[in-house]
């Protein structure tokens, strides 16, 4: 069992950089289904590009103590674009990936913002 603050956030921050790494991986190689949803958005192929770097920036930041607060910061504005584009543009049901997301990262976010207690 985790009890620990600093040990939960630790393995909250392993899993959402795995999760962004992952997600921005899909988006740089190209992944038909990911280019396809950013056209359908109307959003240019740059930015699916320039949200994996986003994404690949803000995992690398959440892995290291000291910039995890920039990387959640970083990475919560990512997920709320995700949000809102979801919301303008598809069923409900596809929320489910990025509210998750935030709902996990909040908790690093607030553990790391200057001033906590937690590393």
């Amino acid at each position: 069992m985790l009890s620990h603050p600093s040990t939960l956030t630790f393995v909250l921050r392993l899993l959402l950089a795995a999760f962004f790494l992952f997600m921005a991986g899909k988006n740089l190689a190209g992944d038909q289904t990911m280019a396809a949803d950013f056209a359908r958005w109307g959003y240019p192929d740059a930015f699916r590009v320039f949200t994996a770097v986003l994404q690949v920036v803000g995992a690398l930041l959440l892995l290291i103590p000291v910039t995890a607060f920039a990387g959640s910061v970083l990475l919560f504005f990512v997920l709320l674009g995700a949000v809102a584009t979801h919301l303008r543009h598809d069923p409900a049901a596809t929320l489910a990936s990025p509210v998750v997301a935030l709902l996990v990262l909040l908790p690093v976010l607030l553990a790391h913002r200057p001033g906590s207690l937690s590393t």
